[in-house]
């Protein structure tokens, strides 16, 4: 199995469970596991971690160059860019969410739809701290979109049941 990983679990790991100062190992864990083949990212969510501050420690562990092929190319990909016409009609044609929800989620510089597109496109598994609510009408939620395309989503956490010992050693 492999993993695509939501910007959210970047963001989030540098800024409350994983930061930098006192847990390297998840950082090194990530690196250990893109190198393994499990977790990638796309272009996208490289954009948005990008648009950081200049000392943001995420954007400057990007440019590590162990992370060679982590972020997978979206937009440049012609497959990828048909499943992402074919998440766009789904939008379009869907009556559960408010404009302004379909508008966000169609945004061009967002990574969402395209992280579905390529799980869609290639087989992976989301990975990401957004959860299911298929109630919720003003805001397409990642696990919502992915689920009707059959694609599978996870916490960060589960990742790491699946995928790391106690002391972040990958496990395969």
């Amino acid at each position: 199995m492999r993993y695509l990983i939501d910007a959210n679990i970047f963001i989030q790991a540098k800024n409350l469970h994983y930061r930098f100062e006192f847990c390297q190992g998840f950082w090194d864990w990530l690196i250990q596991a893109h190198q393994a083949g499990i977790i990638f990212s796309i272009d996208k969510v490289k954009m948005e971690l990008k648009n950081g501050r200049d000392d943001d420690p995420v954007k400057n562990w990007m440019i590590d160059s162990s992370l060679n092929n982590f972020f997978l190319p979206d937009t440049r990909d012609s497959s990828v860019m048909s499943s992402y016409g074919q998440i766009m009609s789904w939008l379009a044609s869907d009556t559960h969410y408010t404009q302004p929800a379909k508008n966000e989620f169609a945004r061009f510089d967002v990574a969402d739809a395209f992280l579905i597109a390529v799980a869609k496109t290639y087989d992976y598994t989301i990975v990401t701290h957004e959860q299911s609510r298929p109630e919720a009408k003003k805001r397409v939620l990642i696990p919502d979109a992915a689920n009707a395309f059959g694609i599978r989503t996870i916490m960060i956490y589960d990742l790491l049941s699946e995928h790391a010992e106690g002391n972040f050693a990958l496990k395969i």
